[in-house]
């Protein structure tokens, strides 16, 4: 099973590429993949955080025993737990930690792979008034503030990820093809059985005419 995170800034186009992927054929795992209930702590303390963390890691070995076929799916999930890290209070204890936890999958068969989606910083920010303008309940997150957004940027764009993917088309099918290109250039190197099960070498498959 390989787990595709796709990972980045507010405003660089997560929601839009994640929903490219389902209409391409792939299972995908949204914010709502794993809702925390609210306690009395904070869900930013280090306990709630590796409490998410921890069902966020169940959830994918659950999966392996109630998925058919689970060996060979590709999902796409929208954050990887590296999100943690970041947005948590104690964020830079977790990161040791969730690369163990991803290295232990593997024991399992189970691959996560994150993908950072990159958008050069004013047309970003350009970007993300924009969102604004349509969804100002943002504000609560403070995507108003470029401060925030160049905090995020930097974290994101200094921490380590498998893929990396410019999202700088206004285009999002034009970013799809692109990021097509570069799995299947990752696959022919790796175990190729998953992607093929996506049609992944298929070149009749619409989502990968772009090879």
């Amino acid at each position: 099973m390989i787990v595709l995170c796709l990972e980045g800034c507010h405003g660089v186009g997560k929601t839009e590429l994640l929903a490219q992927f389902q209409k391409a054929g792939f299972p995908v795992l949204d914010e709502a993949f794993m809702e925390m209930p609210e306690y009395a702590l904070h869900p930013q303390t280090l306990l709630m955080e590796t409490v998410w963390l921890s069902n966020w890691f169940m959830r994918l070995l659950q999966m392996t025993q109630t998925v058919k076929d689970h060996d060979h799916t590709i999902f796409v999930a929208d954050r990887s737990p590296y999100s943690a890290e970041f947005y948590g209070a104690n964020g830079h204890l977790l990161g040791p930690v969730i690369r163990e936890q991803i290295n232990e999958l593997r024991t399992k068969n189970i691959f996560v792979y994150t993908v950072l989606v990159k958008v050069d910083k004013e047309l970003l920010w350009e970007r993300i008034n924009k969102r604004l303008i349509a969804e100002p309940h943002r504000v609560k997150y403070n995507e108003h503030s470029r401060e925030w957004m160049e905090k995020t940027y930097q974290w994101y764009n200094t921490h380590e990820w498998d893929f990396l993917i410019l999202n700088n088309q206004w285009d999002i099918t034009e970013t799809m093809r692109n990021m097509m290109t570069l799995l299947s250039a990752f696959a022919e190197q790796n175990d190729r059985t998953c992607w093929e099960q996506h049609g992944l070498f298929d070149r009749s498959s619409s989502f990968v005419s772009c090879t």
